[in-house]
């Protein structure tokens, strides 16, 4: 081989070379892109993220299971016995011998719901002529508009009404279901549709027992605000949620704008909103804001995942030790251990110990802007440190979420929002949803008021 053609060869395998860099050097930037949006958080939807290492069980707090030959747990007998079954002794034990009565007996309750058979009760309103104006009058009847002009010429009564409330907005069972679960169990023909209707009508007769809650939210104390994504038809949307220990309000819109969560509180709310660090909630710096410290712990045990080094580890120690000294600041009420657990939370946020940690950095900054908010619960024994009891309210409609995939109308996203702000409130309250529909029913019937969904709530 010669020079010239050595030096050829030399030349085509360098531009071969060169160009398998220069797609290694695409395939690194791309895998470098993937791992900061990782990083980041932006990390595959269906997975679950956790702060906890793999393999590892951490402490819940919750008691080991009972020794082996515990005796078992046992429910309670009932008061009531309807009837009693004698089972004579047998004439022989199993080994052949003959067996002598002994006056000694082992008892069992057996609860069990006997047959149902569904009544079916017509209702007749005579009619009259007004001898004035000459119109009709008439008594008006179950399910009747407010016209009293148009009724079902079969509908159900109050008693399946609650059992259908209950199944969909507390049990979260699809309309389908339902009308067949009504049609296999008590011979009930009713469709998805005429549900959808039942749920709308009942939602219109309730609404002054939506304006309880509402007025109970807007003058409560504390509340908590949260949100979370369910589709409308097909198209992403979002329940919102203010709630206090006593009553739920949902909301349900297309928007996750700030307007949906000032609508919930009303003009002039002066009570403390226990949130996120979600921007429609920070913006508003008329409110007295308590923010959410399991955000925040999960955030920097995230970060000290993603960056195992002493300086994050470090960090989310500081910032765990800083909610345990407030939680124990707060139940004694003492005034020098509350400032002690400012002064933890200051020393985070001015500590240039994490100054090489971009993301620790990102979350002194935001620890910084909003120390009022993050430490309100020290002075405040009625305030969560944790938004947790909110996110514990939404969990529902996750599940309802998980069984339906959402709702199909404007008006089918009201009546959801309604139905379960009711059974929430209702629940919260230990006032039990069959008896509410029950009176329900009958205020819309004689025209009285709708029943109170705070009938055992303390003031």
């Amino acid at each position: 081989m010669t020079t010239e053609e050595r030096i050829a060869e030399l030349e085509r395998e360098q531009a071969a070379l060169r160009a398998e860099n220069a797609a290694l050097r695409a395939e690194v930037e791309k895998l470098r892109k993937a791992l900061e949006e990782w990083k980041r958080g932006f990390r595959e939807r269906s997975k679950r993220r956790t702060s906890r290492r793999e393999g590892k069980r951490e402490a819940s707090g919750k008691r080991p299971g009972r020794a082996k030959g515990h005796p078992g747990s046992r429910r309670a007998e009932p008061e009531r016995i309807d009837g009693e079954v004698e089972h004579a002794v047998p004439a022989h034990c199993d080994c052949g011998g003959k067996v002598e009565p002994t006056g000694e007996a082992t008892r069992t309750v057996v609860q069990d719901v006997p047959p149902v058979r569904v009544q079916n009760v017509r209702h007749v309103a005579w009619e009259g002529r007004c001898q004035q104006c000459g119109r009709v009058a008439r008594a008006p009847l179950p399910g009747a508009v407010a016209s009293g002009t148009s009724i079902a010429q079969v509908q159900l009564g109050p008693t399946l009404q609650a059992m259908a409330v209950g199944l969909r907005f507390e049990q979260h069972v699809p309309l389908g279901q339902i009308g067949a679960f009504f049609g296999q169990w008590f011979g009930v023909s009713v469709t998805a549709g005429g549900l959808s209707q039942l749920f709308d009508r009942l939602r219109m007769q309730s609404g002054p027992s939506l304006v309880e809650i509402v007025d109970r939210v807007r003058t409560s104390a504390v509340v908590g605000l949260d949100e979370t994504g369910l589709r409308q038809n097909g198209i992403g949307g979002w329940v919102w949620l203010v709630r206090t220990d006593h009553a739920s309000l949902f909301r349900m819109e297309l928007s996750r704008g700030a307007w949906v969560a000032e609508a919930l509180l009303g003009q002039g709310f002066v009570g403390v909103v226990c949130s996120d660090f979600y921007a429609a909630y920070t913006r508003h710096d008329d409110w007295t804001h308590g923010y959410c410290g399991a955000h925040l712990i999960r955030e920097a045990k995230k970060i000290a995942e993603l960056h195992p080094c002493p300086e994050t580890a470090k960090f989310s120690d500081q910032v765990q030790a800083f909610y345990a000294a407030g939680h124990e600041a707060q139940a004694a009420g003492d005034r020098f251990a509350r400032a002690s657990a400012r002064g933890r939370l200051t020393r985070l946020i001015r500590s240039v110990d994490y100054a090489q940690v971009p993301d620790v950095v990102r979350l002194q900054i935001r620890l910084g802007k909003h120390k009022e908010g993050i430490s309100t619960f020290l002075d405040r024994p009625d305030v969560p440190a944790t938004n947790n009891a909110t996110e514990r309210d939404l969990r529902s409609v996750a599940r309802h979420r998980a069984m339906t995939g959402g709702t199909r109308s404007e008006q089918g996203s009201h009546t959801f929002a309604h139905w379960m702000s009711i059974t929430q409130t209702l629940r919260k309250n230990d006032l039990p949803l069959r008896q509410f529909v029950l009176d329900l029913y009958d205020a819309h019937l004689y025209g009285t008021a709708p029943p109170s969904v705070f009938a055992s709530a303390s003031a």
